[in-house]
């Protein structure tokens, strides 16, 4: 709910982006802790993507520009249930069924290690 909020008023400027990321440490974090650079969005160059020091951000393309594929990105991957309901009616891609057997492998982990913990 408060995403939505913060990403509009980042987008405004009336939240500052983050400054600078800390050093290093030896732990590392799988955590995305946002844009390394401070300033405000932009809604024509990319913030925080210029790939080396002293380059310009690369601006923002029209939505046509872009592959259709881009925009399914965000799109949820089906579950292991509604890909054993396909298997069972339709038959699956060769993608979707790695990733049914994928899921079932994991449930399966899953399983043993919570019956070892008892």
């Amino acid at each position: 709910m408060l995403q939505p909020l913060r990403a509009r008023l980042l987008a405004t400027g009336l939240i500052p982006l983050r400054g600078a990321a800390p050093a290093p440490t030896s732990k590392k974090s799988g955590k995305d802790k946002g844009p390394r650079r401070t300033g405000e969005l932009s809604t024509t160059h990319a913030t925080g993507c210029a790939l080396m020091k002293g380059v310009q951000d690369p601006e923002l393309k029209p939505d046509s520009e872009y592959p259709d594929w881009l925009w399914t990105l965000l799109e949820p991957a089906p579950s292991a249930k509604e890909l054993a309901g396909q298997y069972q009616g339709q038959g699956l891609s060769v993608d979707q069924l790695q990733r049914l057997w994928r899921l079932k492998n994991k449930e399966r982990i899953k399983e043993n290690n919570f019956m070892r913990a008892k």
